[in-house]
């Protein structure tokens, strides 16, 4: 969430007609008194399935200007709440703040008036997830964290709709608009198709993945009009994704709180930036040699599944979800040595701040097995990344893939498989991993699920400790200008700031 450090103008309460500003302490008096009733609580219980998590203070960077799906974001697609029922509460957004807020009815989403969108959106880049918002129809209590995602409560009567925040890319034109809306009648990707649900009895036993999966399928239910989705499944390399992580939210304000990052070395894309370049690459070079184990197509792609209930090829997601998918055919003591070096950590450091880093994983019950450390006793290394892509930017980023790489012709483009209501359930791609896209929010969005229950719940303050170990590595000032700039390639996106403006 946009943090801003200046006031913004309180909501007001609206009686029968005239609008009467509301004081600050009757804003905090009213959410106590709300607050304290059964129906508010149950209501703001928990985190949302499928929303942004916005990460604790110490995890958000002070200011890096990394382009993100605006305030907005939040609440992706999450949500509920509209009190006595007629119109919605909350809603769309006026042109200046080139959003929209929808609200649930029974009948469909519904966008709200601008002027109450405008009260949402300020209260939002405030930093605010509890707040009041004053409307012709009464007074409502916006909740954009509850345990059912965003919602707006009605103070009075009690009822609670859902509500969702659509960024400035939402689709604006009818024909736009009719391509979202049939998006969203086709319904979740891993449910198109009629695609069988029986693989998910694998996980029928095990209360954590029930979970875990539940809020898989609410996100992709919530986000389906405007993104696709792919999963990819991995145990080994995870101390590496976690560190990129950690070392993105502190240069480019990447929300590690939320996922990991599977690739952080722009250089690696220079020939292969994206599916395309990638595609001629291979039939060109890499289809003769090791195809998809070529050390260079692995530094720029991913293989991922299309489907929660995914069949294969060779890949199940509910299966592989306790145990992870990786090849040790990888250096991966390498990989961090040469992150390492990438970061300006001196060569004479090098190795004791990998023991650290190491330390930490093993501290938090991460398989560094690879790395010279413990292998873990229990089976339960599985980490699993979900990766919403923007429709517009699939064909960039992915394609459909054949085990092994080569592009699968059926399915090719897969912009047009995964945008029809066909079952997605058996069938490779693989993404192009590439950071200039992955730390946009705009272009790719990305959940972390994990395996081990406890390693899954205490993610977060492992990432708060992986961060504070390594933000004294990569400098202030010009320091840590230098290592932004080698990780992103030698250029410096124009969003970047630094740390300290």
């Amino acid at each position: 969430v946009p943090r801003g450090s200046e006031k913004m103008p309180s909501p007001s309460v609206s009686g029968r007609g005239a609008r009467v500003p509301m004081t600050a302490r009757e804003q905090t008096d009213e959410l106590e008194r709300v607050g304290s009733s059964p129906g508010s609580r149950k209501a703001a219980a928990a985190p949302a399935l499928g929303k942004m998590q916005s990460p604790p203070e110490s995890l958000s960077p002070k200011a890096s200007g990394r382009p993100s799906a605006s305030a907005a974001s939040t609440a992706d697609a999450a949500g509920a709440g509209q009190g006595a029922g007629d119109a919605p509460a909350a809603a769309g957004s006026s042109a200046s703040l080139a959003g929209r807020v929808q609200v649930l009815l029974e009948d469909g989403w519904h966008d709200s008036p601008p002027e109450e969108v405008t009260q949402v959106f300020r209260q939002i880049a405030g930093g605010q997830t509890r707040f009041t918002l004053a409307t012709t129809r009464g007074m409502y209590i916006i909740e954009m964290q509850g345990k059912d995602g965003a919602t707006q409560t009605h103070v009075h009567t009690k009822k609670s709709r859902k509500m969702r925040i659509l960024e400035d890319s939402a689709p604006q034109s009818p024909r736009e608009r009719a391509r979202f809306e049939l998006q969203e009648k086709y319904g979740p990707q891993s449910k198109r198709g009629n695609a069988p649900q029986q693989q998910l009895e694998v996980i029928a036993n095990d209360p954590h993945a029930v979970a875990c999966f539940e809020t898989l399928f609410k996100r992709e239910e919530e986000l389906c009009g405007d993104w696709a989705v792919f999963y990819h499944s991995y145990s080994l390399p995870a101390l590496i994704y976690e560190v990129h992580a950690a070392v993105a939210n502190v240069l480019f304000g990447f929300d590690s709180s939320r996922s990991t990052l599977p690739r952080l070395l722009v250089k690696d894309f220079a020939q292969t930036p994206d599916a395309g370049s990638l595609i001629k690459r291979f039939n060109d070079e890499f289809i003769t040699t090791k195809k998809d184990h070529c050390l260079e197509y692995r530094k720029a792609a991913i293989s991922v599944m299309c489907s929660l209930v995914s069949l294969g090829p060779e890949c199940s997601i509910p299966i592989l979800f306790r145990f992870g998918y990786s090849e040790k055919d990888v250096p991966y003591q390498g990989v961090l040595d040469n992150l390492l070096e990438a970061c300006h950590v001196p060569k004479g450091k090098t190795k004791k701040v990998a023991k650290s880093i190491i330390a930490l994983c093993d501290k938090y019950g991460l398989d560094v097995s690879q790395f010279g450390g413990k292998k873990r006793s229990n089976e339960q290394n599985g980490h699993m990344l979900q990766i919403f892509v923007r429709r517009r930017f699939l064909d960039d980023i992915a394609y459909a893939s054949a085990p092994y790489g080569d592009v699968d012709s059926t399915r090719h483009p897969i912009s047009k498989w995964l945008g029809g209501d066909a079952a997605t359930h058996y069938g490779q791609a693989r993404v192009v991993a590439n950071p200039t896209t992955f730390l946009s929010d705009k272009c790719v969005r990305m959940y972390s699920a994990h395996s081990d229950p406890e390693f899954h719940a205490n993610r977060g303050q492992f990432q708060l400790e992986l961060i504070k170990l390594l933000r004294p590595l990569l400098g202030e000032g010009k320091t840590r200008e230098r290592v932004a700039t080698t990780l992103y390639g030698g250029v410096l996106p124009a969003w970047w700031k630094d740390d300290a403006s």
